[in-house]
């Protein structure tokens, strides 16, 4: 028999052993973790020796983060048992409510954080605006590569300076290969946007 409640939807008859969540919220603050998980959701299945020569994280450590990754339920390991195991990764959606404020953390997130080695400006709006700050000015920088919004507009929604917030574009831009051929932002000091910034994020949330 399969139903849902007030907490669960989808389990069906067999809900599964998941037992490592901090790794989930750890996928936000643990490069190295956010890079493997990313690796193996990338390449679909991948054995562990071939995870060491392409992720820079020692031996140990990848087969403690595998390890830990499957309690987590986040990667599944598959093979008939016979040869090396191969992993694969598992889509998710955890979501939250802070104070009211509903926040989703997707491995969308998680391949942004993986990358936060090679730009600082990452790690900077998580760790100093904290991971609320971080989805959402994700989430209006995409949305500035299709037009919808200025830098401007970002920096005061998401109380960031606009060197801050060009930093961050000019790296999601080539991290999520956003925008037309050329990797940078067209526009970096757009003019003045008709309407107020909170009538925006309204018509934003609407989409």
């Amino acid at each position: 028999m399969s139903y849902d409640t007030e907490h669960v939807r989808n389990a069906g008859d067999d809900p599964g052993t998941i037992t490592g969540l901090p790794t989930f919220t750890e996928l936000l603050t643990n490069t190295n973790l956010a890079r493997l998980y990313t690796a193996i959701r990338h390449a679909e299945a991948v054995t562990a020796p071939e995870l060491v020569e392409v992720v820079d994280i020692s031996k140990k450590t990848v087969y403690e983060y595998l390890h830990r990754l499957a309690q987590a339920g986040l990667i599944t390991e598959t093979g008939d048992g016979t040869g090396t195991s191969e992993y694969e990764a598992e889509d998710f959606e955890l979501q939250l409510t802070i104070r009211g404020i509903e926040v989703s953390i997707t491995p969308e997130l998680v391949d942004v954080i993986a990358h936060a080695d090679e730009y600082p400006v990452i790690a900077r709006i998580r760790d100093d605006h904290g991971v609320v700050t971080f989805a959402l000015v994700h989430d209006l920088v995409k949305a500035h590569s299709v037009g919808d919004i200025t830098i401007r507009q970002i920096s005061t929604l998401g109380d960031l300076s606009n060197g801050t917030v060009y930093d961050l574009v000019e790296a999601l831009y080539e991290i999520l290969d956003l925008g037309d051929d050329d990797p940078s932002p067209i526009t970096y000091t757009p003019d003045e946007a008709d309407g107020s910034d909170a009538d925006l994020m309204a018509e934003l949330t609407d989409q």
